[in-house]
């Protein structure tokens, strides 16, 4: 059974939900189409999403709000106001992410660079902590960061993101099965329903 994964390096929902959605991922046998998308600058853009920093405060102070309540309830260790967010340049480990896929490493450089924002207080703007992650994977630095500098790997990023409108994604985490769609961490009891009931 396949499904699509949109999600942004910078987000953190996608943070909190990556944990379950490899398990369900494993327990369902799912092969995933693994897609980082441009959510602030180009999915917010034509959908009507504010970035954080502009939101009203009220809404900012609920934001954190939750994130503190679910990572709780995920047991899962999250610095809700991390010190490099929003990245100075979210496109630079995007690139490297898209690379990753290109090489066929699945999830595990996503996981690994949504960590380092949101959990190890890491700047994922900074070259340094992308080859970090690079030698913890035993990913050969000098072949992916020739790879994410391609014009190619800037296409599939543009490509993402327009797909993803066009499919009616308009944040992230977002996961679409059998056509329907699924948005937000919080989404996945839902699809893990419904992937129970045609198993």
């Amino acid at each position: 059974m396949n499904i699509e994964y949109y999600y942004s390096v910078a987000s953190p929902y996608a943070y909190l939900g990556s944990k379950k959605f490899r398990t369900i991922v494993e327990n369902y046998s799912l092969k995933v189409e693994e897609i980082p998308v441009d959510l602030v600058g180009k999915i917010f853009v034509s959908t009507g999403g504010v970035p954080v920093p502009k939101r009203h405060l009220s809404r900012q102070k609920n934001r954190l709000s939750e994130l503190s309540r679910w990572s709780e309830e995920n047991k899962i260790h999250m610095n809700i106001k991390p010190k490099f967010f929003p990245p100075s340049d979210p496109h630079l480990p995007a690139y490297f992410l898209i690379a990753s896929i290109e090489m066929g490493i699945k999830l595990d450089f996503g996981e690994k660079i949504l960590s380092c924002l949101w959990s190890e207080n890491k700047d994922i703007s900074d070259i340094a902590v992308i080859k970090d992650i690079c030698n913890e994977l035993k990913i050969n630095f000098n072949e992916i960061e020739q790879l994410a500098s391609t014009d190619k790997i800037k296409t599939i990023y543009l490509s993402n993101s327009e797909k993803a409108i066009k499919k009616n994604v308009f944040g992230a985490p977002t996961f679409i099965f059998e056509k329907e769609l699924f948005w937000g961490q919080d989404s996945l009891y839902f699809l893990e329903k419904k992937l129970k009931n045609i198993r």
